[in-house]
């Protein structure tokens, strides 16, 4: 099998069925807009160790208005460790490990292992990491308001894969991110019950994983 190719197919399966990554809702009020320049780990709420919380995501077709819903929970350990587990419509489990992706599928006992790098579209994973490297590919802008602060991501190219990113923040805390992959979809997620700075072993991460499971690469 081609490598990277089954990823990339297994990728669009797992959205249209509403079992795979991402986030955030564009909230409409009245704010003050100002563009910022600030480094990624310069915000509060993007500083920290770890973080669990539970998610829902919704993906979104905006062209026919039509969704889907998943349902899971995600925890961040960085720089360079992050689980995202889909317990609803149907398990799955995703581990972003030191630069390589892993979606292990229960039913086939079968992960699948590839390079993060390839797959711009990934990018929001970076932020969650405090991988700094991202102020290289977008422009950051903010809007306070009393309840809470957007942080919006606009990428500096025309590229396709660059998808925009926008967190919403509420006492210093990332309640929901949205991706807008293209001008046909938009992914949100909100985060609820919310641990942040928790002590978090490495080995945590694969505890789910079978040490039968098939690797392919």
């Amino acid at each position: 099998m081609e490598e990277g190719k089954f990823w990339h197919l297994h990728l669009l399966r797992i959205n249209q069925s509403s079992t795979d990554i991402i986030f955030l809702k564009l909230l409409t009020v009245s704010l003050f807009f100002a563009e910022v320049s600030f480094a990624l780990d310069d915000s509060e709420a993007l500083n920290f160790n770890t973080m669990r919380a539970s998610f829902v995501q919704t993906i979104q077709n905006n062209d026919d208005g039509l969704g889907s819903k998943s349902k899971g929970y995600l925890v961040v350990k960085r720089p360079e460790l992050m689980l995202w587990h889909i317990n609803e419509p149907s398990e799955r489990i995703l581990i972003f490990d030191r630069g390589s992706i892993l979606i292990f599928d229960p039913d086939l006992n079968q992960v699948i292992k590839t390079d993060i790098k390839k797959y711009q579209e990934s990018n929001w994973i970076k932020i969650l990491l405090g991988q700094s490297e991202l102020n290289d590919f977008y422009k950051q802008y903010r809007e306070d308001s009393s309840s809470h602060t957007l942080i919006r991501y606009e990428p500096l190219s025309n590229n396709s894969l660059m998808n925009k990113i926008l967190l919403t923040i509420k006492e210093d805390v990332i309640h929901s991110i949205e991706i807008k992959q293209s001008e046909m979809e938009t992914i949100h997620i909100d985060f609820d019950e919310i641990d942040m700075n928790i002590e978090i072993k490495d080995s945590f991460f694969y505890e789910s994983i079978p040490n039968d499971a098939e690797v392919i690469e």
